[in-house]
């Protein structure tokens, strides 16, 4: 990988670039290296009179505030961003008629602090910040507890579609995934050694948007998953391993109101077999979210990610909300095993598990590798004890029905007969 300079980059990018109807293109363009000084600037440079024209235009530029740019390259020519991966008419398809500017940390940070690294990009309107997306390259063997749950919590939703294509990764409106290949590790590694999970993301607003129209929630949809794979593309040329992957075709949005399964108790989420306790059934219990493109109780696609699902059911009038999560990628079953820590109750069964107030996270070893299943109550603290956790209530039932699907057998999850108050 060539050498990057240690301190952040900033710069403002050029006139927006439509895009262009067409066939989706197989593979990222080349990019482009930085253009030549044209002959009559060349020329200016050369006399007293073009020195003092030229010298009092970056003045200008420099006094007005515009950022730093590359060598030979003015301000105002629209470069490619995030270590070279985004093209502007990708990147401005993540704004809305916004000036965009973005400042970036060398990609070599994701290896050499085994963590992270990132790329800001912000739209201004009237010098004013409006919104920003924020593109990152982060090791997830390094996470553990809460920064865990809270990439799992985000990442790994119910509004989150899987990419397909042969891609393992997943997007919506406002947040995006693609786990990059273990060619992309710069050392080599012992017999039976595993690479550690990396992944390139994008996020912009909340995880969550309320009140989203479908008008902004499909325009989102489809920049945040076409930008994700070019930076995935990017990071993967970088860094000298395998790829690229094709742009993703149009992807399913989150389905809405009568797209969504009816809550029975005994047919949560519409998986025949799961079931709420008493004292939660009540009529108002709704539906409010399951994973775009997947239908409960049949097995995951050919895609690894296809095997993450999530559904979310909620009581408007009532204080009951509940995420039941399945995890069939045995990577990412691997960072949902790690979200719990010490303090947590365990599980005992066919498999390993523990919970902890409104989380309960039980895994076991299947013939596709490792498997996580969630049940999560949002809002209620994770290291505290609940004796009526709808969480914990309902777990059972939902692993004894999922280990099914995703072909783990007959998994049976055993509960404390007196959990710790």
């Amino acid at each position: 990988m060539p050498d990057e300079p240690e301190s952040s980059r900033v710069v403002t990018s050029g006139p927006k670039t439509p895009e262009v109807d067409g066939p989706l293109r197989k593979a990222p363009a080349p990019r482009p290296s930085a253009p030549r000084r044209s002959g009559r600037l060349r020329r200016l440079s050369r006399s007293r009179s073009g020195i003092a024209v030229v010298g009092g235009l970056v003045g200008a530029l420099l006094g007005s505030g515009v950022m730093a740019w590359r060598s030979d390259e003015l301000p105002f020519v629209a470069r490619d961003v995030c270590w070279g991966s985004l093209s502007p008419d990708v990147e401005h398809a993540l704004f809305s008629d916004t000036d965009v500017r973005s400042r970036e940390l060398p990609l070599r940070r994701a290896t050499e602090d085994d963590m992270h690294t990132e790329c800001s990009m912000q739209g201004f309107g009237a010098d004013e910040l409006e919104s920003e997306v924020t593109a990152s390259v982060r090791t997830l063997g390094e996470l553990r507890g809460a920064q865990a749950w809270s990439w799992t919590e985000e990442y790994l939703s119910s509004r989150m579609t899987p990419l397909g294509a042969g891609i393992t990764g997943m997007a919506s409106s406002t947040r995006a995934w693609v786990a990059l290949p273990a060619s992309c590790e710069e050392r080599s590694y012992e017999p039976g050694e595993k690479p550690p999970l990396r992944v390139v993301t994008l996020a912009s607003e909340a995880a969550d948007p309320e009140g989203q129209n479908e008008v902004d929630a499909r325009r989102g949809l489809d920049a945040m998953s076409r930008a994700v794979v070019r930076l995935a593309n990017g990071v993967m040329e970088r860094y000298g391993c395998d790829g690229p992957y094709s742009d993703p075709s149009k992807l399913r949005r989150a389905p809405e109101g009568n797209e969504l399964p009816d809550v029975d108790a005994d047919r949560l989420c519409g998986i025949q077999g799961v079931r709420l306790p008493r004292w939660a059934q009540g009529p108002e219990a709704e539906v409010v979210g399951t994973t775009p493109g997947t239908t409960p109780g049949t097995k995951p696609g050919a895609s690894s990610a296809d095997g993450i699902w999530a559904c979310d059911v909620r009581q408007p009038f009532g204080p009951n909300r509940l995420r039941l999560m399945t995890v069939a990628d045995p990577e990412m079953a691997g960072v949902v095993s790690r979200v719990l820590g010490n303090r947590a109750t365990r599980l005992g069964g066919d498999g390993q598990g523990a919970y902890a107030g409104g989380l309960s996270v039980y895994t076991a070893d299947c013939r596709s590798g490792r498997v996580a299943f969630v049940a999560h109550e949002p809002g209620k603290e994770s290291e505290s004890h609940d004796d009526k956790s709808l969480a914990l209530a309902v777990l059972p039932s939902y692993v004894k029905a999922e280990a099914k699907r995703v072909g783990c057998g007959e998994l049976n999850v055993k509960v404390p007969s007196n959990p710790a108050p």
